[in-house]
């Protein structure tokens, strides 16, 4: 079984059919949509409606977790309404193109939602093309201080950098993940070996997850992901985990 973590399926951006054909040509089983950033309207946040209705049209196929502005009012309410009312299984934060620091206050609320209603934080870190977003506030570091506050709390890293300190950060804390998208691939496509270092550094097979941020005009990017790391010279017990395992245990699907 193959759950790819991290892509993103926008209304009106591609037909959802074609991504779906991406994800048997990939012998994909399952994905989960994130939003990239809420949208609102009058109803309330557009993009946690819409991949609300996907998972609800294609349950066995997508899932998805909510995006929500941290400091904007009634965050913590509309994250839960999120989870309980349209069936997501977490939330997406993108600190940059949102424009805060995951050491703000308003981080607090939100962490504590997700504890109460037992549901991971999936974090944007690393590379961020927009030019008005800011790399500052793109950095994993804030999540070695909230992954020891919060130690009932499981965030985890998107884009996880091997060269960096994210696979010391999964080593360090027992409520911390990292997932593979576009970084992790590519730099094993380059520096093979680097697959064997990344997992001495995380010191453990259980918390690193599978996800490609494919989206429906770039279902080539499922293929680009995947290939390098099925190739990985690492035992299969550990892809078993990458590929599907861990995300389950984090997904709590049976």
């Amino acid at each position: 079984m193959i759950i790819d973590f991290h892509v993103h399926i926008r209304e009106g951006r591609g037909e959802v059919k074609e991504f779906l054909k991406g994800m048997d040509a990939n012998n994909i089983d399952m994905a989960v949509v994130h939003p990239i950033v809420p949208g609102s309207d009058d109803l309330g946040y557009s993009d946690n409606k819409f991949v609300g209705k996907l998972v609800k049209q294609y349950p066995d196929r997508l899932m998805g977790f909510a995006c929500v502005v941290p400091y904007e009012e009634g965050a913590a309410d509309e994250l839960e309404r999120a989870i309980v009312d349209y069936n997501l299984k977490g939330l997406k934060l993108h600190p940059p193109i949102q424009n805060f620091s995951l050491e703000d206050p308003c981080m607090s609320p939100l962490i504590e939602k997700c504890i109460e209603l037992d549901v991971p934080i999936l974090i944007h870190t690393g590379p961020i093309n927009s030019r008005t977003s800011r790399m500052a506030l793109a950095s994993s570091l804030p999540i070695d201080d909230l992954a020891i506050r919060y130690p009932e709390a499981k965030f985890v890293i998107a884009h996880g950098d091997p060269f960096g300190i994210d696979p010391t950060l999964v080593a360090k804390h027992e409520n911390v993940y990292m997932d593979t998208t576009i970084v992790f691939s590519e730099y094993v496509e380059a520096f093979p070996q680097i697959a064997k270092l990344t997992y001495k550094r995380m010191r453990k097979n259980d918390r690193i997850i599978f996800g490609t941020d494919t989206n429906p005009l770039r279902t080539y990017r499922f293929a680009e992901n995947l290939n390098p790391l099925l190739s990985m010279d690492i035992p299969k017990e550990d892809k078993d985990l990458l590929f599907a395992g861990n995300a389950k245990r984090l997904l709590k699907i049976e």
